[in-house]
């Protein structure tokens, strides 16, 4: 057929040549996105490039737009195919214009189908091809923006692709809440609260839109049933979400709160003053116009606040909402199915605990927030089996200890400020948490250690800071426990000299550690210099 249409058209035919050229183009066009689909992307190129070669003198031209679209689409993806992202942006945007350029000739395309069956009868639908093909520039350009690490450029088309599926009613319901709900993470990670929000109130309206559809033709086939538990795992994924939202927005504001506190008068939470190079006309410069005008997403845009919170009332409300998105994804995952997701729930739960915990100001309210945490992380790990969910026993040994030593602090101010002798119920408790947190610390610990107890000669980068840190607690902690028996108090010094000399082993072995935890390191080595003195002491003390 390529070489027919070629004859045919540079011969003396009475032929539209425009039309002719069109036809050559798509069948050109076919050829390449195969030869791409079978990786051979040179004969790819060639092809597509011979295509672009041809087409390009009439761009505009209602018979050429779609397909010249489609050709660069295609030479931006085989660019992308071969790691380079910005050859491939360059064929991307050379598409846009040719999308731009055309709809300002207010001409009506007219697609290959149409040619191709000689009716030139302009069909209502025909328009929606080119917009089709639109999209996919702009979603393309998404996925290359990602790549070239411009995060907030990628993150714009990727909301004008989700914006113009909506607008022309060309999605999958639960394919498009579910890019809409990871698109908002991205933001709310840029403190975009006002976007990231909108996002997520924009995938459950659709969510709820499908499941009032799904409904209507309830039945008991295979196919609806399936259809209901894709519903049900990904309304699971999208509570997550909001979940995720909640945590993030607690986050923001706890370290706003210490860092910033001179400047609470300043709070964007819309990225307002975020810089965006605007030179392709993506949002018209202005990042707050990131949203959906055509659907109503107030009733969960409603149920929750968009800016930094200031007050425990402002984290509690924001808790109740995280928790209640916590309780629907829980309905899904479930311990025994789907562990690994259940154990990230739980987590979730324990840190949304934490954060109110940062707002609270009355200390034993705040120690019973950090119980419930030990409640339900000492219940889960009881559930799970290290060896076969390692890393995240691992994660739950850490944050315990780390939990233990929140309320032992929160005891020992109290212990402090009082000018009453302490009673024999407040020093076990204190003696309680120390070991409760140093035992949980030495679980952690230990799974790093090989089988002969030892710790492996290099950490894992991702090890050496959770390690260093757990020992330097459990040097703390073995300091802080209560003991009139010099002998016990000679166990629990030597036990917190053995841990920071653990530190200072690390950091002797591994440069790259030393680097890393510097300040710890500094601190745990001027303790390894001072107990001894303190254990000749109690030594000398218990002998006499």
């Amino acid at each position: 057929m390529r070489e027919a249409l070629s004859r045919i058209s540079n011969s003396n035919t009475s032929l539209d040549k425009i039309k002719l050229d069109s036809m050559l183009g798509a069948v050109l066009l076919n050829m390449g996105v195969i030869d791409m689909e079978t990786e051979e992307l040179t004969s790819s190129e060639t092809i597509l490039r011979e295509a672009e070669d041809l087409l390009t003198p009439n761009s505009c031209k209602p018979e050429i737009v779609i397909t010249l679209i489609n050709i660069e689409n295609n030479l931006g993806i085989l660019w992308s195919n071969r790691d380079e992202p910005g050859k491939a942006k360059t064929f991307l945007l050379k598409a846009k214009s040719l999308y731009e350029d055309f709809k300002c000739t207010l001409q009506m395309p007219l697609p290959i189908e149409s040619i191709i069956s000689n009716t030139c009868e302009i069909a209502a639908g025909d328009f929606m091809i080119l917009e089709k093909a639109y999209t996919l520039t702009l979603y393309y350009m998404a996925q290359i923006y990602g790549s070239l690490k411009e995060n907030l450029k990628s993150a714009i088309y990727c909301h004008v692709t989700l914006r113009r599926q909506l607008q022309y009613s060309d999605y999958e319901p639960i394919e498009w809440s579910l890019n809409s709900a990871a698109l908002s993470q991205y933001f709310a990670e840029q403190n975009g609260f006002f976007q990231s929000r909108h996002h997520l109130a924009a995938a459950s309206t659709i969510l709820d839109q499908y499941e009032a559809k799904l409904l209507e033709s309830e039945s008991n086939d295979d196919a609806y049933l399936a259809k209901k538990e894709t519903f049900k795992h990904r309304s699971a994924d999208v509570a997550r979400c909001w979940a995720k939202y909640c945590l993030l927005l607690m986050t923001a504001s706890k370290a706003r709160l210490m860092n910033d506190a001179d400047r609470l008068a300043d709070a964007i939470t819309d990225m307002s003053n975020l810089e965006l190079e605007d030179n392709e006309n993506i949002c018209g410069g202005d990042i707050k116009k990131l949203i959906f005008q055509d659907l109503d997403v107030t009733k969960y845009e409603s149920k929750i606040v968009d800016k930094f919170l200031l007050t425990y009332q402002d984290a509690r409300d924001v808790f109740l909402c995280c928790q209640t998105w916590l309780n629907k994804a829980k309905e899904y995952y479930k311990l025994d199915s789907l562990a690994s997701d259940y154990i990230e729930l739980i987590q979730d739960s324990s840190q949304s605990y934490s954060y109110l915990a940062f707002f609270e100001e009355d200390d034993e309210r705040r120690a019973k927030m950090h119980k419930r945490r030990i409640d339900m992380l000492e219940d889960l790990i009881k559930e799970i089996n290290p060896t076969y969910y390692l890393q995240y026993c691992r994660q739950l040994w850490y944050e315990l200890g780390e939990v233990y030593s929140e309320i032992l602090n929160i005891k020992l101010d109290k212990l402090n400020k009082s000018k009453e002798k302490p009673t024999p119920h407040l020093l076990k408790k204190v003696n309680m948490l120390c070991e409760k947190s140093i035992e949980n610390y030495d679980h952690f610990l230990n799974s790093v250690k090989d089988k002969n107890g030892e710790m492996p000669a290099k950490l894992e980068f991702d090890m050496i800071r959770p390690v260093i840190s757990a020992y330097a607690f459990i040097g703390r902690n073995s300091m802080k426990r209560i003991a009139l028996d010099k002998n016990v108090q000679l166990n629990h010094v030597k036990k917190s000299y053995d841990s920071y000399q653990a530190v200072v082993d690390i950091c002797k072995r591994d440069q790259e550690a030393a680097r890393m935890m510097n300040e710890e390191h500094s601190l745990c080595q001027e303790m390894v210099n001072i107990l001894p003195l303190k254990i000749k002491k109690l030594e000398r003390e218990s002998v006499s």
